[in-house]
């Protein structure tokens, strides 16, 4: 299995070399890849080589009330930074055909995504695998759309509130997912 993968990842890097893809060396523009981290760009590095880089955040306004009493106002907030390599491996003139392996690092607010009325966080980091196509309009914008593999791994927070049988526990979970016509991400480029 360790050499499927060693020969996998080697191929993955040699196979663009040689391709004759659209020119996007040193290109870069805002937009998304991802809807948890949709402030963000992308940078090529090369003609079939890209950096993505994105954050979220969402602050939500909870009323919580402490032993009993009334109700008090608060915010619940978390955030998400996401990274990604997209890799050209089949280029035509209006679209390419990529492979972007990337991560996604989470910090959730308990009161919102965990079990409990404490502010504890949950990190969540999620190593995830991509085949996409980014489908051009014209030099300056594209839509992207893809499906892939992901695994989530989850820390959660050690508080009281959390179930005793998970508190402190991390948790990984495998899943495959899509980024669909609800999920398209675009960019718009500048260069």
């Amino acid at each position: 299995m360790k050499r499927l993968l060693i020969t996998l990842a080697v191929a993955l890097l040699v196979i663009p070399v040689g391709i004759d893809a659209k020119d996007m060396n040193r290109k870069y523009g805002l937009g998304y890849f991802n809807t948890d981290a949709p402030v963000g760009g992308r940078i090529w590095v090369s003609p079939t080589i890209g950096i993505d880089l994105g954050v979220g955040f969402e602050g939500k306004t909870i009323y919580e009330s402490a032993n009993g009493g009334d109700p008090e106002k608060s915010t619940a907030t978390s955030f998400w930074f996401e990274a990604g390599v997209p890799i050209v491996v089949f280029p035509s003139e209006r679209a390419n055909f990529f492979i972007r392996p990337g991560v996604q690092v989470a910090s959730l607010d308990n009161r919102i995504y965990g079990e409990g009325p404490s502010d504890a966080k949950w990190t969540r980091i999620t190593p995830s695998a991509t085949l996409g196509a980014e489908v051009f309009f014209g030099d300056h914008f594209s839509l992207e759309a893809g499906h892939g593999i992901a695994v989530d791994i989850t820390s959660v927070p050690d508080e009281d509130g959390i179930t005793e049988v998970r508190r402190g526990e991390s948790e990984t979970e495998f899943r495959t997912f899509d980024a669909s016509i609800a999920y398209l991400g675009f960019h718009f480029y500048f260069r």
